[in-house]
């Protein structure tokens, strides 16, 4: 079962996944339309990353940050990929790609939150539902 302290953990980290990824592909993009919408959604996920930040400070929560070993390796296999494609729809894919996978974390630990508050419960949904607002609009750009 998952309770407060570890469903605003991984809020946490899914924000900054999520800002990581979209940081990680910008430098490549060419397209000014999908660029602006990456900008949008990090700006989504700074808030989200603020707010469960805020809330995990007030209970007195260490924040679990995601590892720099993980970023890297993110890092890493983004630059390696944008080598073989950097298109703007190669780029929308891999951003579908990173939301989904969002999408599958928070699902299963909204489906396991043993908690009983409601404003991480509804951060985690929000969580939930920008991953999925995301993906519909990357998908624009395939």
């Amino acid at each position: 079962m998952t309770n407060d302290i570890e469903m605003l953990n991984c809020v946490l980290q899914n924000a900054e996944m999520g800002c990581q990824g979209i940081t990680s592909v910008r430098k490549s993009l060419k397209d000014s339309k999908v660029d602006g919408v990456l900008c949008e959604h990090l700006i989504k996920y700074g808030k989200l990353y603020h707010c469960a930040n805020k809330m995990l400070q007030n209970r007195g929560a260490e924040p679990h940050r995601v590892s720099n070993m993980t970023k890297t390796m993110t890092r890493y296999a983004a630059q390696r990929d944008l080598k073989r494609d950097s298109s703007s729809s190669h780029i929308a894919e891999m951003m579908i790609k990173g939301n989904t996978m969002g999408v599958n974390k928070m699902s299963r630990k909204i489906r396991d939150y043993d908690g009983n508050d409601p404003h991480v419960s509804l951060l985690a949904k929000r969580m939930l539902e920008t991953e999925e607002e995301n993906i519909k609009e990357m998908s624009a750009f395939l």
